[in-house]
């Protein structure tokens, strides 16, 4: 039915017609608009920088982690990282959690609410975190003993003493972290990102220049020998690295002068950050205990193994960076946006937002830790198995990270949930979480050593441990969030993981058939050999493809939104622009990207820290709303149940409740002033002006609104109360038993009824301008037809801007709503044209037909009232979450029910592979039918027989085949000259495992061998056919070559891929080990 549209837009938004004040809003509003899009475009701008250092950082820092792992070797390696983390653990505690979560988010507010735009506040932090740090500096360099036998056992494996005096020269870092993280900061509130994101990589450009300077200084560390502090080596990679902090901090002071940012020392703490005293013990006490689960691994892998401690390390920071490059990218809008909503008390889009993070978490998450579990070794071969690190342990490396990659799934749905909880302030929530996590850690790093087939293993084990601790986590905050939110939507989230799994699936299996044929592709070609751990990633590359197209390719017949959206998000990664190609979205498929929205994503980028504890995302710095109105929810400290929603105005909802205590059915206006004053206020207003307004037109709304009241209309509903409630007022009324008028209007009313019906209102807005007060009909969900036919003001409440002529326009757009003036009778639809201010009158005059005359023609609307919802009890923010009994019994439930779940898998493990020597675990430690594993004992096994080999034998001389027996002849004085592409085949006596080949040389002039296994008698002709054991580069005359393979062997073949073309060096002695 054709409806009267002339005064519809006045009746769902009508305002005052004041044309200078309409131009001026205007002109405000432009000038914001302009403002914002100036504003966009800066940041946008900033992002394609931010990318590219971000980018850089993760580059140059995961090359520096290779250099010094190649350069130091995996023993001495654990001695310097782990001292090296000691500033990072140390920082956190003191400064960068609290920090980030706490201390940002009021420098955010300091900077927009000031006078001075924060500089006081800037000036006070600065020089309170500048004495906190250096006191906590000088202490920590003190007790630097006291803290390397926190991380690391002093009967361990790793070198306590070497790793003690680097702490010494790297625990200075403590001051340097937790200034760059602040003057960053600063930096960010003021607009400015550039410097803090590029000074990492110059930080990691001196770190890999120390490396180079190291090669080259005489002599090397050892990783069983104690050195002073005076050692040369530890001088340069003390200082060298500590170096490297100091210009990353320096690197931002230019950009702080520039930006006029004062740092003069001033004493005091700003009352702001006193308000948070309790929640930031929250934060210190959830990194502490993350640090304490973190030192107790690093215990239990020093002890266990001398690589240990650094392998751990290495296979966490190899599954942080496919997260810190897509992760954050593809949560980058997400993250910020998910805060916003939790501290809005917005259930339902909480949960929205929960959902879609997590569907694009587990579709770009999912297939890299397929990939990884399946090429976890070729990975660790291919990027480390180079100089020091020998092809044992990047073996070991790479079984660490295949055991453990399925961590990248709880690990990033704990970083999600840990988001609203911080969000809503809910401090010590979290601290629970972390609780449970380290707890489950803890209990299953202590059974590694137990379960473990082999000490080198127990790494692996550890690993896997963090993984099923974040599982803990990710349990007990489902939990928490489900009793709040309800249903977290995960059957939906289950269909994308479950295509997810299944296009990788296809992709992985694509992937080892590719490796399958390039394997053997290289066996025949010697070119494949010459390249040594190299040729991995070649083969890597051309198996990631494969896996990502057929991956791709599966997904792609998914018709999953999320597909699109992670394609969309990978765009923003420098160069990926170029190569993907996504199909345009409307504006709400695709978040927007704001300033502050790009600061929170670029903290989480930058979060490079060794902890495997996910560092708290930003509080909301006080500004938490109450829940969000849904129905089913409680408000009003649980007075009243929300029934269901009626719209609402700019500034106030409507809605249908029921009083808890009496079962009454009432109308509640819950009106929110805050943006009405905000919007009425110049923009240089303060906070106390702010509150002053606010305070102003709540005065104004209760006066006016009580006048209205005080008229008993019957066209006005009854029972109007007034009370606080947030920044406004909650305004309650008696239930107007009837229907809503849009729902009147869709049932084709007779004219005469609907002008009987609107009569009455009429009248009260008469009454109301008598007295000069509006009826405030700014919205047609404010009238509903009661049971008797007339049009009623059923949620009433009088908004500052609301004048008498919108209630006149409101009236006849209400008539509008109901009448067709092309069908309606003449008298009727002439309605439609009077002037708003005669209506009333010509509405009282209107000659109506009575019903005795004219059937067709009632003198009052039928209306049936409308059935009251019974929605069911809906959680949210406002509902009462678990006592901290519960959340402690919840704990210990998730804890004992992960563990489990672990022992289960590992069980499984070991079934699955058949006891095999490559697996961790075998099925005996388990179930306990050996109550200690006694290892063979290792001895030097007899030698039957060595003689020279060569590829093509032409190539020997007959004085090296004579020669080549002098290796085992007992005597230093004989030799076997070296030659590239040449070596010795070395038989023993009976078949068996060998673990290590040791060689004597002549001297120290380096050569680069690779140790391959000899499987049976048959004579060798090439090494394509045979198993790669090890390789290695030899740079002293005592070395020692140790393999992980447990296959029984014949005996190995040491062939010398290359040495100097002036190399006088030789082999004196060869002795191999097994059992």
């Amino acid at each position: 039915m054709q409806k009267a549209h002339s005064d519809q837009s006045a009746l769902s938004a009508a305002q005052p017609k004041d044309d200078t004040k309409a131009q001026q809003v205007e002109g405000t509003q432009s000038t914001e608009e302009e403002k914002a899009a100036e504003n966009y475009s800066t940041v946008v701008r900033s992002t394609g920088s931010m990318a590219i250092a971000t980018l850089f950082s993760r580059i140059t820092g995961f090359l520096r982690n290779v250099v010094i792992v190649t350069t130091l070797g995996s023993a001495i390696s654990s001695a310097f990282n782990t001292a090296n983390t000691l500033p990072n653990l140390i920082t956190e505690i003191v400064l960068g959690a609290v920090l980030t979560s706490l201390v940002i988010p009021v420098l955010v507010r300091a900077e927009k609410e000031d006078p001075d735009r924060g500089e006081r506040f800037v000036r006070q932090l600065f020089t309170l975190a500048t004495a906190l740090l250096g006191s906590i500096t000088i202490i920590s360099v003190l007790a630097a003993p006291f803290l390397t036998r926190l991380m690391l056992k002093s009967d361990g494996k790793v070198n306590v003493i070497q790793a003690t005096n680097f702490a010494y020269l790297l625990l200075p870092q403590i001051i340097f972290y937790g200034l760059f993280a602040l003057l960053m900061a600063v930096l960010n509130t003021k607009g400015v990102f550039k410097p803090g994101a590029w000074a990492p990589v110059a930080n990691n450009v001196i770190g890999l220049a120390v490396m180079l300077a190291y090669r080259f200084l005489p002599g090397q560390l050892s990783p069983s020998e104690p050195a002073s502090l005076s050692d040369p080596h530890i001088l340069l990679l003390g200082l060298g690295t500590t170096l490297g902090v100091v210009v990353q901090m320096l690197i931002l002071l230019p950009a702080i002068r520039r930006s006029g940012i004062s740092l003069k020392p001033l004493w005091g703490i700003d009352a702001r950050l006193k308000e948070f005293a309790g929640m930031a013990l929250a934060i210190v006490v959830y990194v502490a205990i993350s640090q304490f689960g973190y030192s107790i691994t690093t215990r239990i892998a020093s002890s266990a193994d001398g690589g240990a401690p650094n392998i751990y390390q290495q296979a966490w920071l190899l599954l942080q960076m496919p997260y810190g490059i897509i992760g954050v990218t593809l949560l980058t809008a997400i993250m910020p946006r998910l805060s916003r909503n939790a501290a809005d008390g917005d259930n339902n889009a909480v949960v929205k937002d929960l959902v879609l993070g997590s569907k694009l978490t587990y579709l770009a998450l999912i297939p890299i830790v397929v990939f990884f579990t399946a090429f976890g070794t070729p990975i660790a071969t291919g990027l480390f198995a180079y100089g020091e690190f020998d092809h044992h342990d990047a073996t070991i490396l790479g079984m660490t990270l295949s055991f453990s990659a399925f961590t990248l799934l709880p690990y990033a749905t704990v970083l999600l949930h840990l988001r609203v909880f911080y969000a809503r302030e809910e401090a010590w929530t979290p601290t629970f979480i972390i609780a449970g996590i380290t707890v489950t850690k803890v209990l299953l790093s202590c059974l590694a050593p137990l379960l473990a087939n082999r000490p080198e293993n127990v790494v692996i084990l550890l690993a896997a441990a963090n993984g099923f601790g974040f599982i803990s986590g990710a349990v007990i905050g489902g939990f928490l969030l489900r009793r709040k939110l309800g249903s977290l939507g995960s059957a939906t989230v289950m269909r994308s993981v479950f295509w997810a799994l299944g296009a990788s699936g296809i992709g992985v299996i694509a992937a080892l058939g590719c490796s399958w044929a390039l394997n053997a592709l290289g066996t025949v070609l010697p070119v494949v050999s010459s390249l040594g751990s190299a040729h991995h990633i070649i083969f890597l590359l051309f198996d990631g493809t494969v896996f990502l197209l057929v991956t791709g390719i599966v997904l792609s017949r998914s018709k999953l939104e999320e597909v699109n959206s992670i394609a969309r998000s990978l765009t923003r990664i420098p160069g990926l622009n170029k190569i993907i190609r996504v199909s345009p979205v409307g504006e709400q498929e695709t978040p927007q990207l704001n300033a502050q929205s790009f600061v929170s994503a670029e903290a989480l980028a930058f979060d490079d820290s060794f902890n495997s504890t996910p560092v708290p995302p930003p509080m909301s710095a006080g500004i938490v709303h109450g829940p969000r109105l849904i129905a089913g929810a409680e408000v009003s400290a649980g007075r009243f149940r929300l029934l269901a929603a009626h719209g609402g105005v700019t500034g106030a909802r409507f809605w249908q409740a029921k009083e808890s205590a009496t079962g009454r059915e009432v109308a509640l206006v819950f009106v929110d002033l805050s943006k009405l004053a905000a919007q009425d206020s110049p923009r240089n207003i303060t906070p106390t002006g702010l509150r002053i307004k606010i305070a102003q037109l709540n005065a104004q709304v209760t006066r006016r609104t009580r006048v209205l009241a005080a008229l008993n209309h019957p066209a006005i509903a009854s029972g109007i109360a007034i009370e606080p409630y947030g920044d406004g007022v909650l305004i309650i009324a008696d239930w107007v038993p009837g229907r809503s008028l849009s729902s009147i209007a869709q049932t084709n009313p007779n004219p005469y009824a609907a002008a009987y019906a609107f009569e009455p209102l009429a009248q009260a807005v008469t009454k109301a301008h008598e007295i000069d007060t509006p009826l405030g009909l700014d919205n047609r969900a404010r009238i509903r037809i009661s049971t008797e036919g007339h049009a009623v003001l059923a949620f009433p409440a009088v908004l500052p801007g609301t004048h008498a002529e919108n209630d006149l326009r409101g009236i006849r757009a209400g008539l509008g709503q109901l009448i067709d003036p092309e069908t309606a009778p003449a008298d009727i639809a002439a309605l439609m044209h009077t002037p708003p201010e005669q209506l009333p009158e010509k509405l009282a005059g209107l000659e109506l037909p009575h019903a005795d005359v004219d059937e067709k023609q009632p003198t009052a609307l039928a209306v049936t009232e409308d059935k009251a919802p019974r929605p069911a009890n809906v959680p949210g923010f406002g509902r009462a979450g678990y006592s901290n009994k519960g959340i402690g019994i919840l704990t210990i439930v998730a804890v004992v029910l992960v563990l489990i779940c672990a022992l289960l898998t590992a069980y499984l493990t070991t079934l699955l592979s058949h006891d095999s020597n490559d697996a961790p675990i075998s099925a005996d430690n388990i179930v306990g039918s050996k109550t200690q594993a006694v290892p063979s004992p290792e001895l030097i096994r007899p030698i039957s027989s060595v003689q020279a080999w060569a590829q093509d034998p032409t190539m020997l001389s007959q004085d090296s085949v004579n020669s080549s027996a002098f290796t085992i002849d007992g005597d230093p004085q004989t030799s076997w000259l070296v030659h590239s592409q040449q070596g010795l085949e070395v038989r023993t006596v009976v078949p068996g495992i060998i673990s290590e080949l040791e060689v004597t040389t002549v001297n120290d002039q380096p050569m680069d061998v690779k140790v391959y296994g000899i499987v049976d008698e048959e004579q060798v002709d090439s090494v394509n056919n045979l198993p790669l054991l090890a390789e290695k580069t030899l740079t002293t005359t005592e070395n020692s070559i140790t393999f992980s393979s447990k296959q029984q062997l014949a005996g190995v073949l040491l062939y010398i891929t290359s040495a100097p073309e002036d190399n006088q060096n030789a082999i004196v002695e060869l002795a191999v080990i097994g059992n």
